[in-house]
């Protein structure tokens, strides 16, 4: 019998607007838990071997544009696939509290479901405030804010069959609590969309530096750092800089999938 494992597949890494071939950052847990939806995350899943119809959870880290750009298609699909999965649940949504209900609202709103109520598609959404936590059978994940333009989540993700722990920050500015937060994680993903540069003092932008994100890994005491949210023509560089002061960092390519067995990273 085979062990379990927990396993973390990239579909893309890019930056709010990919360049021809990428999408933005997006990755899928254990082939069942996407992560952000990207400007094309569905079809993404498809070039990387995985269906739609097998997801159960959808993470989304916070509620700018690139984020969630993809989730109308996403739910088209779901809709349109649905006939031949008669028994599947509803696809479940987490997401910032403050944002959550207003997006899934306006992408069924999008797909003009008010004119064709046949396509519909209803997911279960479940609103989740900083700090707050929420679990199930196999997994349990932790929140806690991020510093950006709107509310975001730092999720800190629990396989319970492994007990392998995956963090992720989507978009933040650089902020020394998530440290705390994320801290002995087998895996952190942490944005880096200034590449090997860091944001000027005082910079509203709320983004990071691979510098920056190289610090949290080491005062989280992480066992791997994934570098994502940067553009291409920029990864070597921001690799280059984070792994100056955190060695044991990557920058994944799409498709690269990262695997534990007990806890043991076998990337």
């Amino acid at each position: 019998m085979l062990e379990p494992q927990t396993k973390v597949t990239f579909l893309s890494t890019g930056s709010a607007v990919p360049e021809a071939g990428y999408d933005t950052v997006s990755f899928i847990i254990n082939g069942k838990y996407l992560v952000d939806t990207g400007w094309y995350a569905a079809i993404k899943m498809l070039e990387y071997g995985f269906s739609p119809m097998g997801l159960e959870y959808l993470f989304i880290t916070h509620c700018h544009h690139d984020h969630y750009i993809g989730l109308p298609h996403l739910l088209f699909y779901l809709s349109m696939r649905r006939r031949d999965y008669p028994d599947r649940l509803p696809l479940k949504i987490v997401g910032p509290a403050e944002d959550i209900e207003r997006v899934v609202k306006s992408a069924r709103f999008f797909l003009q479901t008010h004119r064709f109520p046949a396509i519909d598609y209803a997911p279960d959404i479940i609103p989740i405030q900083p700090g707050q936590s929420y679990q199930d059978q196999v997994f349990c994940i932790d929140t806690c804010t991020t510093i950006h333009p709107v509310q975001g989540l730092c999720y800190r993700f629990t396989d319970k069959n492994t007990q392998a722990v995956v963090s992720f920050t989507g978009d933040t500015a650089y902020h020394p609590s998530i440290a705390d937060h994320v801290k002995g994680s087998h895996f952190l993903i942490h944005e880096a969309s200034y590449g090997a540069e860091n944001p000027k003092p005082g910079s509203s932008s709320g983004h990071s530096g691979a510098e920056q994100a190289a610090s949290i890994a080491g005062d989280a005491n992480v066992n791997l750092l994934a570098l994502v949210h940067c553009q291409q023509n920029q990864a070597q560089s921001a690799l280059t800089a984070a792994q100056k002061i955190f060695p044991n960092t990557i920058f994944p390519y799409d498709g690269q999938t990262v695997r534990w067995t007990n806890c043991d990273n076998n990337s």
